[in-house]
């Protein structure tokens, strides 16, 4: 189809050009006739300088002719460049006085060999019109199969128009069939998506899985200060081995779902539980200046009220008691792994808080001598000199107590925890139903 469109295309600009040639050769005949009048009828300067301006159109007019008709190459029109040649052996005289031109034997020559020029050009332009009205005709030709193609094509389309608005309303009731599925497709997508990124959420900070979409990859960030708190159960190992093993889930559950509720009113972020181990941050992924010290503590003693009068689920008449370890420092934090990505806290800020957690008593918060001074600078908490104590890995240590927060105390009752089955609620830990 392009190629049939550049042949007809090629055919109408060789049908202009024939146009634009037979106009320019009958204007250069009418040049170069006006030329030889002006010669023969000389009798002043200005017809002169009128045959001159005549001569020099005509010359450019039949230039122009001679272009135009480059490509058709017939030998009719060779007599053309002989023409051309004669006229522009002769001089256009401007300046010349009118009795150095009547005295000049060219004249008498141009006059005799004009006359000749300009019959040959007749005989040219008849055969030029003949060449004309040919490619006229055969374009007429064209353009006439091409409408009958053209209405033969239509009656065509008008006979099977009613076929086509069957199939096109088929079409569109599948399309739309087509939609609708998609459309449900897309909505289940999306509840999908919904579940993942819940599930992303819980295993990952926020901002983290921001970056982590949008950059495939979360390189390790360090944080110059933040603050560290880790609890365990007192006497879990004795605990978990008098007790079955749904048992002691559901005592965790119960317990990790009390400090879940807790920790929320704080800016802090849950980094892992492990067995009975519970760990909280302030201060990253999102810094918060030097306020993560007093969010750790104030959310460290609210969980200690939170236990006071708690029980083992299974066993009533056994308190439930934890210890807390809190420590202030630098550390890295970063995403680890692919298969099961984790956002995890390193360096010796993490070894030390742990280490005031697993020297601490029951029912006592244990800070180190860094978280110490960074709640002094807050101000507003009592807190107590333990001494010095034999830290494993790290020697000896001054210790202190987190005793309360002065003058901001949360009037709570102590109420004993309660935990429903476990077996009833486990569709609430599940994400994917």
């Amino acid at each position: 189809m392009r190629v049939t469109s550049s042949k007809r295309l090629y055919k109408i600009l060789a049908a202009s050009r024939k146009l634009t040639a037979n106009y320019e050769f009958l204007f250069a005949m009418e040049e170069l006739s006006l030329a030889l009048i002006s010669v023969a009828d000389l009798e002043t300067q200005e017809q002169l300088v009128i045959y001159a301006y005549h001569q020099a159109l005509g010359i450019e007019h039949l230039g122009a002719t001679l272009q135009f008709l480059q490509a058709e190459n017939r030998a009719e029109f060779q007599v053309l460049d002989e023409v051309l040649d004669f006229y522009k052996q002769f001089p256009l005289v401007r300046n010349e006085s009118l009795e150095e031109v009547k005295s000049g034997a060219w004249m008498t020559y141009y006059i005799l060999e004009s006359q000749d020029c300009i019959n040959k050009l007749k005989l040219v332009q008849t055969r030029l019109w003949d060449f004309v009205q040919q490619s006229v005709r055969r374009e007429v030709w064209l353009a006439r199969q091409t409408l009958a193609i053209g209405v033969a094509i239509l009656t065509i389309v008008l006979l099977a128009s009613p076929v086509l608005v069957l199939l096109i309303r088929h079409t569109v009731n599948t399309i739309q069939t087509f939609n609708r599925s998609i459309e449900i497709s897309t909505q289940r997508l999306m509840l999908e998506k919904q579940k993942s990124d819940i599930l992303l959420s819980r295993m990952l900070p926020l901002p983290v899985l921001r970056r982590l979409k949008a950059q495939r990859s979360v390189p390790a960030e360090s944080f110059d200060a933040v603050t560290i708190f880790f609890s365990d159960i007192v006497g879990f190992t004795t605990l978990s081995a008098n007790s079955s093993p749904m048992e002691v889930i559901n005592m965790l559950n119960m317990l990790y779902r009390l400090f879940d509720d807790k920790i929320m009113q704080y800016n802090v972020y849950k980094v892992e539980t492990i067995g009975d181990a519970y760990m909280v941050v302030s201060g990253l992924p999102q810094r918060n200046g030097n306020r993560h010290a007093s969010e750790i503590a104030d959310m460290a003693l609210a969980l200690m009220r939170g236990m006071e009068g708690a029980t083992v689920p299974h066993r009533p008449e056994e308190p439930l008691r934890i210890r807390a370890g809190v420590n202030t420092g630098p550390c890295v934090a970063g995403v680890v792994g692919t298969t099961m990505p984790r956002y995890c806290l390193f360096g010796d800020t993490i070894n030390v808080a742990s280490r005031m957690e697993s020297t601490g008593e029951a029912m006592k918060i244990h800070i180190s001598y860094s978280t110490k001074m960074a709640l002094d600078q807050i101000g507003g908490y009592e807190i107590q000199p333990r001494g010095e104590i034999n830290v494993a890995g790290k020697g000896t240590m001054e210790t202190f107590w987190l005793v309360r927060k002065i003058n901001n105390l949360e009037s709570e009752s102590p109420q004993e925890l309660k935990l429903h089955d476990y077996d009833q609620n486990v569709h609430e830990l599940l994400i994917l139903n």
